[in-house]
């Protein structure tokens, strides 16, 4: 039996070699678009549903204190980065606003002279409270809180806690 010579598939091998390659590194480009294109879509499905928990929520309590002005009806938290080389991710930040307005929730209905009253506790409740996201620990302090009329704002800050 005769073996053919191998110079007669050279090249052919090659030009397989160098598809093989094109096709290798061309998935690894379609994959690196998609998975960036998924990432924005996840982060903006999170920030629409997020919204959407919270008009609900507010909705909500709306409806619990429809006849009655002087009780407290939404809270905003709004979480401002402590510096500008300490930033926060997007869905982070909604994470912690939304839980520090879980630890708040229980403020809602309640009369505005006695929260007003009684700030300094609410902000006890918070400063240095420590959430566990994403197998990070997070800080969080109170910059302000603000009473107007029926709605509490809070500012807080929340810094990653380095173990």
């Amino acid at each position: 039996m005769r073996i053919p010579p191998f110079a007669r598939y050279q090249r052919l091998l090659a030009s397989f070699g160098i598809f093989v390659s094109g096709a290798i590194v061309g998935s690894a480009v379609y994959m690196s678009i998609h998975q960036h294109t998924y990432n924005e879509l996840y982060v903006q499905m999170h920030k629409y549903l997020e919204e959407n928990h919270d008009l609900r929520a507010d909705i909500d309590n709306l409806n619990k204190t429809k006849n009655k002005q002087t009780l407290i009806n939404v809270i905003n938290v709004h979480l401002l980065p402590k510096s500008q080389t300490d930033l926060i991710s997007e869905d982070i930040q909604k994470e912690i606003e939304g839980d520090v307005k879980g630890e708040l929730k229980l403020v809602i209905g309640q009369k505005a002279t006695t929260v007003r009253d009684s700030q300094a506790l609410y902000e006890r409740l918070i400063t240095q409270r420590t959430y566990f996201l994403h197998d990070k620990k997070y800080v969080v302090e109170v910059k302000s809180i603000i009473l107007i009329q029926t709605e509490m704002t809070v500012w807080i800050t929340a810094e990653e806690k380095k173990t």
